[in-house]
């Protein structure tokens, strides 16, 4: 590594990295572990506070972090709450008129040593602490951006020697991430494939209870509420789980508009979507429903006729 006042020790890095991934290998909880990183991450760069998060691309392509960390700074009773209350499903930051929001931008190092006077700052939230310089750095994996940190308040500074010299705990990140991604995605895999199985099971099992529990949708389709199903002429719809419950929300509300805003705290409960995901989700509903009358009032919601 190159001798300057910027860069960061290597032993102390590796020390650092070697922590979070003994971490990793006993932690299944990637809040509190990321935690960790962060911690280590601040510690390293003689930072105030900071975060560590995931990007994520709206079905438009707008980018956004979704943080598994992020330093609780008290900013006001309103910030508090709003972290209290995200912090465990991560918060979400979307304002690309920001610094964070230039890394996102443009996939590459940001570095604002006078905050106050950058064209890429957006202002701070009423009682936030001083930003008086900020670094932000992407990660990436496959090809691909996966996330970023920042951090804050270096006394010294920021500069590109400091940033080259964490690409081992940037590196170390990205291949967390991707853990957890693929981890994510053998779980949601594994739970689709139980409950498809339940549902095709019990509907083999009874075909009495099953006529008995089924209520005619219309077009040879048929709902059936126990175990939750769709049927057209007495052959299983094969449905994703939040198809189902859209269907569901839709089907107990027959003959009634369902508003967005009940859409999205029934099939998004705990994650923090817009409208272009009931959107996208109605879409693929009509197209697995053909011949149902899925209709939309403007500005309110759907029907299910």
């Amino acid at each position: 590594m190159k001798s300057t006042t910027s860069e960061i020790p290597e032993k102390r890095l590796l020390k650092a990295i070697a922590t979070v991934l003994s971490q990793y290998i006993s932690e299944t909880d990637p809040y509190i572990l990321f935690n960790g990183l962060l911690d280590a991450l601040l510690d390293v760069t003689q930072s105030e506070y900071g975060f560590i998060g995931e990007v994520l691309f709206d079905p438009g392509g707008k980018p956004s972090v979704r943080s598994y960390a992020t330093t609780n700074i008290s900013w006001s009773p309103e910030t508090k709450r709003l972290y209290e209350e995200n912090r465990r499903k991560g918060m979400i930051f979307s304002r690309l008129d920001s610094l964070y929001g230039a890394v996102l931008k443009t996939g590459q190092l940001v570095i604002a040593n006078q905050p106050s006077s950058d064209s890429r700052a957006c202002g701070l939230p009423v009682g936030h602490p001083p930003l008086n310089r900020f670094m932000g750095l992407p990660f990436y994996g496959g090809g691909k951006i996966l996330g970023m940190v920042g951090v804050a308040n270096r006394a010294n500074g920021y500069d590109s020697d400091l940033a080259d010299s964490l690409q081992p705990f940037l590196t170390v990140c990205g291949s967390l991430i991707q853990a957890y991604q693929n981890n994510v995605r053998h779980e949601q895999v594994a739970r689709q494939l139980h409950k498809y199985k339940k549902r095709l099971s019990a509907l083999d099992q009874s075909d009495a209870r099953r006529s008995a529990d089924c209520i005619p949708l219309g077009a040879g389709y048929e709902f059936n509420r126990s175990p939750l199903a769709v049927l057209r002429h007495k052959q299983p719809v094969l449905l994703t789980n939040k198809e189902m419950s859209l269907l569901e929300l839709l089907f107990n509300n027959r003959n009634m508009p369902v508003r967005h805003e009940a859409i999205l705290d029934h099939v998004w409960p705990d994650v923090t979507v817009g409208e272009a995901s009931i959107r996208a989700l109605m879409r693929r509903l009509r197209q697995k429903l053909p011949g149902l009358s899925f209709q939309t009032v403007s500005g309110v919601g759907y029907i299910l006729k």
